[in-house]
């Protein structure tokens, strides 16, 4: 007879055609049939059992040796047939060569086989067990002993097979040992000496393996009436002659498998698909096949599809030599199977595979390649057929570029590199990116090199273009500035902003005018990166912040209040202003707003305050406060909190703070000498408060500037001290601490004040 497109065996008789015997060795399975029985003591009952090569062809001639492991409770002959002795379970073993196959027997309605109690030591083993059974090798004595699994889960009348691991004290293995096995709970579960656990009975059990010398490991065993279930999604999609293997778990039970013995599974249509007794599905011709799978009292089934035998494939995009991808963009590809008559076969499944996933993803379920990094790499798809392949050459090119600024503020024979990197659709950078064009817009005022590094040339604004493969672009605008940028009256009275370099302080060039150009504009202060200048004007008749890009372009209002507003200076992230105010009951404070004019806030609200300036890191903002009937120098975080005095001196007055770029705090000091007031820059420390002269006291010094690394010092100074009510402003530059201040050249009545340094 034929069953599940496998022969089977009864002992040594072949129900079937005839065929030459086959060597014990190339036996890679026995299978026994059904996987679990109960018989009444004196009853007698058949089982069937089924040798397999690798391949799972049926091996027709072939001895089978037929065993128990209790006699007691039952007894098999040669030809597989069982026969009931005592109530209790059995183990019966269908054995060729190294290969076997089990089936669990449960005797009732006779006196049961009283159990013994484990010995202290294990005796010799009985008849038909391997002591050393399971066992890995290892060396050395045995310290532990362990069983795996450590938990065992069954559904009643399941079986399953336990492990005993034999343990050195470092945990690593030893050198096997005889072991006796025991149930704790024989009416919940029984273990036969060979670790083969049968499930009788609802409840919770323990399962003891013992060895000589006092080693002992035990195993909860937890029977529990569930159901089962098929892992497998159904409808199950199969290509003909393709093979796939059914799980039967127990969801309940951690999704554990289901020992295969105890199942039995049958197909309802086998020319569509044939199922083995361990579930695996060989799929023969197109159709559809319900899968049933039963034991333990229950059954499930699964629905089987397997589709037209497909001839070719339709793919897109075309077939060609290369296509290109720009980085981080998406292309759809798509593969369907074709019958022979070339229509659709829609439940095919395709298997996609991409050589680099670094240089480009792919989603199978989507068809989405999405670039990732510039380079080459291959998309293959495969169809359910011999030969049914298509490979596309995929080139990813560069696609969105971006760069480290998009603007930049720099000096004549000043460099600056601005790297380039790929970015995702995100603007994220994935990578850097190579194989870049530079071009400058304006290469007299700033050229770039092949590496993006910029140099300044002259005065003005261009635009640096960064073109990769592909064609993508990424920009920055370039502002090439003086280093030095002062307020000055030279232009028809009104304070206009002028630069010039320290190395020639007579070349002045104009930066740009306030907005419409009627009235003055002081206090600069750079952002940053030195892309940008805040300034003070009065075109609406009262003093209001602005900022306009570094050239003088696009000037922009900030503020609109009656009141003052000065001494803008930006946060070092460029994304805050900080200025004093008098818009709060006229009384001048610290404010501060986002760069584009929103966000306002008051950091300060007590006595007159002015003059900000903000630590390199941005936590520290330093100002000038006359708490205490006397200008000093005051501390504050960032959001206004935790207000503290820095200096005290009643004798002097400290005013002009400004931050260098290593932390340290540089401020104007007042104080008198003898029978005269002097004027000097010093620079102390925040930790310590250590103090270090950065001028003389020969000039009557109104306020200062100094370079961001605390070199070179401007000093506004009053060039006709006794006259204090119309006092002469000039601008003096002097190198930190050593020689001499060198004005900057003026004409007739002009005056200069506000300087500032460029980042």
């Amino acid at each position: 007879m034929l069953t599940r497109g496998r022969f089977l065996l009864v002992g040594t008789i072949l129900i079937g055609a005839s065929a030459p015997p086959a060597p014990a060795q190339n036996v890679a399975e026995v299978q026994v049939a059904p996987p679990s029985i109960t018989i009444r003591v004196g009853e007698r009952s058949g089982l069937l059992a089924t040798a397999f090569d690798r391949i799972g062809n049926v091996i027709p001639t072939i001895r089978i040796i037929w065993s128990s492991n209790n006699v007691a409770v039952a007894k098999v002959d040669n030809s597989g047939t069982v026969t009931g002795v005592a109530n209790g379970v059995a183990i019966i073993e269908a054995r060729v060569a190294s290969r076997k196959g089990q089936a669990a027997v449960q005797v009732v309605g006779g006196p049961g086989v009283p159990p013994r109690a484990p010995p202290p030591a294990p005796p010799s083993a009985p008849p038909g067990t391997d002591p050393l059974s399971g066992q890995p090798p290892g060396t050395g004595p045995a310290a532990a002993l362990r069983l795996e699994p450590g938990v065992i889960y069954l559904l009643p009348s399941e079986n399953t097979r336990v492990a005993p691991r034999a343990l050195r004290e470092d945990g690593s293995p030893a050198a096997p040992v005889a072991v006796r096995w025991a149930s704790l709970r024989t009416d919940v579960a029984s273990v036969d000496q060979n670790g083969n656990v049968v499930a009788l009975a609802p409840g919770q059990g323990t399962i003891q393996v013992t060895a000589a010398g006092g080693l002992t490991a035990t195993a909860p065993v937890v029977v529990q009436a569930a159901d089962f279930g098929v892992r497998e999604p159904s409808p199950l999609m199969m290509s003909p002659g393709g093979v796939d293997t059914v799980h039967v778990v127990v969801p309940t039970q951690g999704g554990r498998a289901v020992n295969p013995l105890v199942l039995q599974w049958s197909s309802s249509d086998q020319s569509v698909a044939r199922v083995s007794l361990a579930g695996a599905v060989t799929a023969v011709g197109p159709g559809r096949a319900t899968l049933t799978v039963s034991g333990l009292l229950q059954n499930r089934s699964i629905e089987v599809a397997v589709h037209r035998v497909a001839e070719s494939m339709a793919v897109r995009p075309r077939f060609s030599a290369e296509v290109q991808l720009p980085l981080t963009a998406t292309l759809k590809f798509e593969a369907q199977a074709l019958a022979v008559d070339n229509t659709p076969i829609p439940e095919a499944p395709m298997r996609w595979h991409i050589a680099d996933p670094a240089i480009a993803s792919f989603d199978a379920q989507t068809g989405n390649l999405t670039g990732r990094s510039a380079g080459k790499t291959q998309l293959t798809v495969r169809g359910p057929g011999s030969g049914l392949s298509v490979t596309w050459n995929i080139n990813v090119v560069a696609g969105a570029v971006k760069l480290s600024q998009s603007r930049v503020g720099i000096g004549l024979n000043q460099r600056y590199t601005l790297r380039a990197g790929y970015a995702d659709d995100q603007g994220t950078i994935i990578g850097p990116a190579g194989n870049l064009t530079w071009s400058s817009s304006h290469p007299q005022v700033a050229s770039v090199g092949e590496d993006g590094t910029v140099a300044g040339l002259g005065y003005g604004t261009t635009r640096v273009t960064a073109l990769a493969p592909g064609g993508k672009t990424a920009t920055a605008d370039v502002y090439v500035v003086g280093e030095i940028v002062v307020s000055s009256s030279r232009t028809g009275g009104r304070f206009q902003l002028y630069s010039a370099e320290r190395s020639n302080l007579a070349q002045f060039t104009r930066i740009g005018a306030a907005p419409g150009d009627t009235t003055s504009a002081t206090d600069p202060a750079f952002s940053p990166d030195g892309s940008r200048i805040a300034f003070v004007s009065a075109t609406s008749g009262n003093p209001e912040i602005y900022v306009m890009n570094a050239d003088g372009t696009n000037p922009t209002r900030l503020t609109t209040d009656p009141q003052l507003d000065g001494r803008p200076v930006f946060t070092p992230d460029a994304q805050t202003i900080v200025f004093h105010s008098s818009r709060a009951g006229g009384t001048s404070q610290i404010w501060s707003m986002g760069a584009d004019g929103t966000g306002l806030t008051q950091l300060t609200r007590d006595s007159v305050n002015s003059s900000p300036t903000v630590s390199p890191d941005g936590s520290t903002i330093a100002y000038v406060s006359a708490r205490d009937r006397n200008y000093d120098i005051w501390l504050m975080s960032r959001d206004g909190s935790h207000q503290r005095a820095f200096t005290r001196s009643p004798a002097h007055r400290e005013s002009e703070p400004r931050f260098l770029r290593d932390g340290s705090l540089a401020y104007l000091v007042e104080r008198r000498e003898g029978n005269r007031t002097v004027f000097q820059v010093v620079k102390a420390e925040l930790a310590t408060g250590a103090v270090t002269p950065l001028s003389g006291i020969d000039l009557a010094i109104a306020s200062f500037a100094v370079t961001p690394s605390g070199d070179l010092l401007a000093l506004v100074v009053n060039a006709q001290p006794q006259n204090r009510r119309n006092p002469i402003y000039k601008v003096y530059i002097q190198p930190v601490a050593t020689g001499t201040p060198v004005p900057m050249p003026t004409t007739g009545t002009e005056q200069m004040i506000t300087p500032t340094f460029r980042p």
